[in-house]
């Protein structure tokens, strides 16, 4: 085995060998492929979401446009100061949406987001995903309101807690800057998932670190935040 053109044939007719098994599979995958397996899916919104939009839409009209399960890694960009952490970073919001966008109808700019709650978000896994998405929508300074799945919904209520943020050109109504941020501030916030008092709060760690943003005086119970305007 010591001869050259010996070892040389011999390397070459192993390079030819798993050239042709790899080529082999690689028309095998393609063949498969090509039987397309994918049907429609008939029910994109399950009954209980269904139901949400039409009231939505009546709410809403045509003052804003309403965009259903859209992708966090659609709606957020990742600027990390280290940028070798952005797929890390990427990673955690890829595979993650949001069940409601309601955009600016000019621009599709995005004003708020709605998750509509039923009984699957108690579970701790979903709670702990949850937060992970109330926080990337708080330090972002968009707006995220949690709606429980009801059999019917009032209208007027529904409007009360959106339209403020659909207004054009001000989506956002202004908020007098509080004095510090653990003092409640003059004008009282209602926390529009659970009718709590809401406070001035600082992102204290990531991109977004001295950000000030609302948070609910509930918290961890509840972790609704709202974009702090001052």
């Amino acid at each position: 085995m010591d001869n050259p053109i010996v070892i040389a044939l011999i390397v070459v007719g192993i390079v030819f060998v798993v050239f042709m098994l790899t080529n082999r599979r690689t028309e095998e995958s393609e063949e498969e492929l090509q039987e397309y397996p994918y049907v429609t899916n008939e029910r994109f919104l399950s009954p209980a979401e269904l139901n949400f939009f039409k009231v939505l839409q009546e709410v809403i009209a045509n003052q804003a446009i309403i965009s259903v399960k859209v992708g966090l890694g659609d709606i957020f960009l990742v600027k990390p100061k280290d940028k070798s952490k952005f797929r890390t970073y990427r990673n955690k919001i890829d595979r993650k949406h949001v069940d409601f966008l309601i955009c600016d109808p000019m621009t599709m700019r995005p004003l708020i987001g709605i998750e509509l709650d039923d009984k699957s978000h108690r579970r701790k896994d979903r709670q702990s995903r949850d937060a992970f998405v109330d926080n990337v929508f708080g330090v972002a300074g968009l707006p995220l309101l949690h709606v429980a799945v009801q059999r019917s919904y009032a209208p007027k209520d529904l409007a009360a807690s959106i339209l403020p943020y659909v207004g054009i050109p001000n989506h956002v109504p202004h908020i007098p800057q509080a004095k510090s941020v653990t003092q409640r501030a003059s004008t009282e916030i209602i926390c529009p998932k659970c009718g709590n008092e809401m406070v001035v709060r600082t992102v204290k760690k990531g991109p977004n670190a001295g950000k000030k943003f609302w948070g609910c005086t509930s918290y961890p119970r509840c972790k609704t935040m709202l974009p702090y305007t001052g």
